[in-house]
């Protein structure tokens, strides 16, 4: 009788472009590590349900910079967006499909999705940076003049 301890478990093909697009469209609530099998997919919702909690409480103009770190998440996701996307397809069977017996076989779609989301991902950080630092200098100001 066979050791089944010794095989490893068999589990469905994960696709890199399926991964890539959830981390792109929901990265913050970790929908593309569920979809990997990750057992700690969790935290990032509860980073950031926490984190806007703060930014809630805390939130004011001087502070807008807490914004940024309670949507690491997010930042998380597009980062890990983009690189599901311009990881190899030998790479990728060898990390998330070794048990699956499936080869991945992507092409423009990873690609256009890593440009997309190279651009929207650069517009909002530097769309918040500017944001809280017009925020900061304003409430600076502010506090200098208080007429």
């Amino acid at each position: 009788m066979p050791d089944t301890a010794a095989v490893p478990a068999r589990r469905g093909h994960r696709n890199r472009f399926t991964a890539a697009l959830l981390a792109f469209a929901a990265g913050g609530l970790g929908l593309h590590r569920a979809y990997l099998g990750s057992a700690f997919w969790w935290a990032y919702p509860v980073w950031l349900t926490i984190g806007m909690m703060v930014f809630g409480w805390l939130g004011t103009k001087s502070t807008t910079w807490i914004l940024v770190l309670a949507l690491l998440p997010v930042w998380v996701g597009f980062a890990e967006c983009m690189g599901f996307a311009v990881m190899a397809d030998h790479d990728w069977d060898s990390r998330w499909n070794a048990t699956a017996g499936q080869k991945s076989r992507n092409g423009w779609n990873c690609i256009l999705l890593a440009i997309a989301c190279l651009l929207l991902g650069t517009s909002l950080c530097v769309t918040v940076i500017a944001i809280s630092a017009q925020f900061y200098y304003e409430a600076a100001a502010e506090q200098a003049n208080p007429s």
